[in-house]
């Protein structure tokens, strides 16, 4: 067993129904941006590095969420739309990167495109399905136990997963591709950045072949 990681089980893992509400979205333009941010980097890693047709949906019911979505995330996508419920915004979503957008992103070797690149290892998406119901094994990391890694530059970062995700209680839920549990993984710069500032980390492996197959953030 490795001595970073301890298996848990979840309290319930029945999903309650949740209650019918009122929805609609809403399309918006936005002008392409001068520049990219760190935390616009890391939201549309996928886009440029996995799939151009990927859907990226953010929590944007914190205000200061939602501004940080509009102001550095957005503007970079080519059909972005707002997702009302009841009446209020509580979420964003983002698919098409910009030519432009995708030309800023490879434009430095430097700060969170580290993680970028160890966070997805390979271009095989076949950790986002399965043919099989997988069965899951779930394992929190001991942050403790890590050679905690900061980056400057990635304020933004923090700020946006604490207002929008950690401070409502929700998780922050990534699929790494290339990722398989071992002693390695320890190294993961991933795991050491997050552990800077995320109080809870968890990995989900799937038990037949070690393979990680999600990467929860919570608080």
């Amino acid at each position: 067993m490795l001595n970073w990681i301890e298996e848990f089980k979840p309290i319930n893992d029945r999903m309650e129904q949740p209650p019918l509400r009122r929805v609609h979205v809403k399309k918006v333009s936005l002008e392409a941006p001068s520049s990219m941010t760190e935390l616009a980097r890391f939201v549309s890693a996928g886009s440029v590095l996995l799939a151009d047709n990927m859907m990226n949906g953010l929590s944007a019911k914190d205000e200061t969420a939602r501004n940080l979505i509009m102001n550095d995330i957005a503007p970079h996508f080519i059909d972005v739309k707002l997702v009302y419920v009841e009446g209020e915004v509580e979420a964003v979503n983002m698919q098409y990167l910009k030519e432009e957008s995708k030309k800023r992103f490879d434009s430095t070797s430097n700060g969170v495109i580290q993680v970028i690149h160890d966070l997805y290892r390979t271009r095989d998406m076949s950790v986002w399905k399965s043919e099989h119901r997988r069965e899951l094994l779930r394992f929190a990391v001991k942050i403790n136990e890590l050679d905690t890694y900061d980056i400057p530059h990635t304020e933004d970062i923090k700020e946006f997963l604490k207002r929008g995700y950690f401070d409502l209680g929700e998780e922050v839920c990534l699929i790494p591709t290339g990722w398989t549990l071992d002693e390695e993984l320890k190294e993961s710069i991933t795991l050491r950045f997050f552990a800077t500032f995320t109080p809870c980390i968890a990995l989900f492996v799937d038990s037949s072949n070690g393979q990680v197959v999600m990467l929860q953030l919570s608080r």
